[in-house]
């Protein structure tokens, strides 16, 4: 069964970013969840200060910013560059993230498979979100059936949805079109994950998936760098503005 569509926003630093960003949100007519997304990485595990300091959390604080609210959807984004130690990577995230910790989103580059069986005898009902980053697109040479054929061949039995995430966190918009094109192929064949998009995505771009929505009603999506202030904190009355325009865009 496909888990509900969310409204993500990444790069929580704080269980008060949080609870204030829900404060501003009315999800009792919304048939979707906050992705509450927190970034950690190898260095995170080894308290190694992140080039982003303003949105990679230290790896002990994480827990504290996951809240118990079935509104939410509550997941460590993890990236690494030693992806030889990624099941032990993912276990101890696990140990630091919490009981109200649902699981990850892997921006990595289609990561192993065998490590995700292994997690997943672990932890049968995390949640995994595979990210389709730059990389990811480049090793299928931007075939959106090429794509699409690698996820439901092996990757399908072991995630919970796609995010289509051109930009890896940087803010530059996606192309609908291009994104449509990929989203088509993914849902050709039957499948239970749920399909998502991300790429500038702010109250003020979200134009770009306007055009999605009446082909896509349960599309996620998912924003981080436009929605921050020029000290790359979280502007939670943007985060707000944005999660209200969205919910009011998927409810037409």
């Amino acid at each position: 069964m496909k888990k509900k569509p969310y409204i993500g926003i990444t790069g929580f630093m704080s269980p008060e970013e949080v609870s204030d960003t829900l404060k501003g949100i009315n999800f009792q007519k919304a048939n979707r969840l906050l992705m509450v997304g927190v970034l950690a990485s190898s260095k995170s595990l080894k308290g190694i200060t992140n080039k982003w300091p303003g949105r990679y959390p230290s790896i002990s604080e994480m827990e504290n910013i996951f809240l118990d609210n079935e509104n939410c959807l509550n997941l460590v984004h993890f990236n690494t560059k030693e992806p030889e130690n990624l099941l032990s990577q993912l276990l101890e995230v696990t140990d630091y993230s919490g009981e109200n910790f649902n699981g990850f989103q892997l921006n990595i580059a289609w990561p192993s498979v065998r490590v995700l069986e292994a997690y997943k005898k672990f932890y049968e009902k995390k949640c995994i979100v595979l990210q389709i980053g730059g990389d990811a697109f480049n090793e299928v040479s931007h075939s959106p059936q090429k794509l699409a054929d690698k996820v439901h061949r092996e990757y399908a039995d072991l995630i919970d949805y796609v995010l289509l995430d051109p930009s890896d966190g940087t803010g530059k918009p996606f192309d609908p079109i291009i994104a449509k094109n990929y989203l088509e192929a993914l849902g050709a064949k039957r499948n239970n994950f749920g399909l998502g998009v991300a790429g500038g995505l702010s109250p003020t771009t979200l134009n770009l998936v306007e055009p999605l929505v009446k082909d896509f009603p349960e599309l996620c999506i998912d924003a981080e760098g436009r929605l921050r202030t020029i000290e790359d904190e979280l502007d939670v009355q943007i985060a707000i503005d944005y999660v209200q325009k969205s919910l009011k865009l998927f409810s037409v």
